[in-house]
């Protein structure tokens, strides 16, 4: 655990110290920090997503990113967006809707989750991803010229979009926030993964747990949409890898791991970014490693329930 911390620090370091313009402080503090910042608020924020998504629909397949939320909440903020431009605060649009679609999707999921087979709610994420997906690009079509620059940014996701100042803090805050609110009931998040019959069993107040793990990975996604745009697999990656190297009967354990590992994996995709000859989206390189371990979990999981 001490090494995972000691190893974000260390590369959160090299984001801020490394690239063309050297240690120039302007750069440092306008432009790098604020990229630095919202690798970390991204990578706490998808990986608590994972877990909780995971844990609370019992679905190891369970990401923001793969099953839709993501999606689904930035065609709601990009359709808020449009709509709160006439009233003259769209970013204020933008937030609101991006939080309402998660928490939206994130509904839909845990209720399918209790009435149908774990496939087929990662069968009906999917599609909630390409339909929103399809639908957003629609949308941006009715958006003038001259924002499409700031759009383009949000839809291919990317930690150059994080926002500076008091708003970069406060989301940074949020996350924390997230986390703790999350540890503070870990003991009874954790039971949900043995269904809602055994952990009723064992003592946990199951619809307070549910209400908590799925209200905190909607606000999560929500807010991590509305920062820097849909960023994939991290959710999906950091909790698995969480389980392998702490035990996944520890949920604390893995909880901490978690937290660790999620900004390390979105801090290395943004240094392996800045070694590109142009910026490229940290979607892109995040589903070069993410989508082989998706298909990989997709095939074991499938095996598990033919066998």
């Amino acid at each position: 655990m001490k090494l995972l911390v000691a190893l974000a620090a260390l590369l959160f370091l090299l984001e801020l110290f490394t690239g063309p313009a050297g240690l120039d402080p302007y750069v440092i503090q306008e432009v790098r920090l604020p990229r630095a910042m919202g690798a970390v608020a991204t990578g706490l924020m998808l990986a608590l997503a994972g877990l909780l998504l995971q844990t609370a629909i019992r679905n190891p397949l369970a990401d923001p990113y793969v099953l839709g939320v993501s999606g689904v909440a930035q065609l709601a903020a990009l359709a808020s967006y449009v709509g709160w431009r006439l009233a003259g605060v769209p970013y204020v649009g933008y937030f609101a809707g991006s939080l309402a679609g998660a928490t939206v999707a994130t509904a839909l999921l845990a209720y399918l989750a209790r009435r149908a087979e774990p496939l087929v709610v990662v069968m009906t994420g999917v599609l909630m991803a390409f339909v929103s997906y399809s639908a957003t690009q629609l949308l941006v079509l009715a958006l003038p010229p001259e924002e499409l620059g700031f759009i383009y940014v949000g839809l291919q996701g990317s930690f150059a979009a994080y926002p500076a100042g008091i708003l970069g803090y406060g989301i940074l805050a949020a996350a924390l926030t997230l986390w703790l609110i999350a540890y503070l009931n870990a003991r009874h998040i954790a039971v949900l993964a043995h269904g809602e019959d055994v952990a009723a069993g064992l003592g946990a107040d199951v619809k307070r747990a549910s209400l908590i793990a799925l209200l905190v990975s909607s606000i999560a996604v929500g807010l991590t949409v509305a920062s820097v745009g849909p960023v994939g697999f991290i959710g999906l990656l950091a909790p698995h890898m969480a389980r392998w190297l702490a035990g996944r009967y520890r949920f604390d354990k893995v909880m901490w791991t978690a937290a660790s590992l999620g900004p390390i994996l979105a801090l290395v995709a943004d240094l392996a970014i800045k070694a590109l000859p142009r910026e490229t989206p940290v979607g892109t390189v995040l589903t070069l490693v993410g989508a082989p371990a998706a298909a990989y979990l997709m095939w074991r999981h499938v095996g598990k329930i033919r066998g």
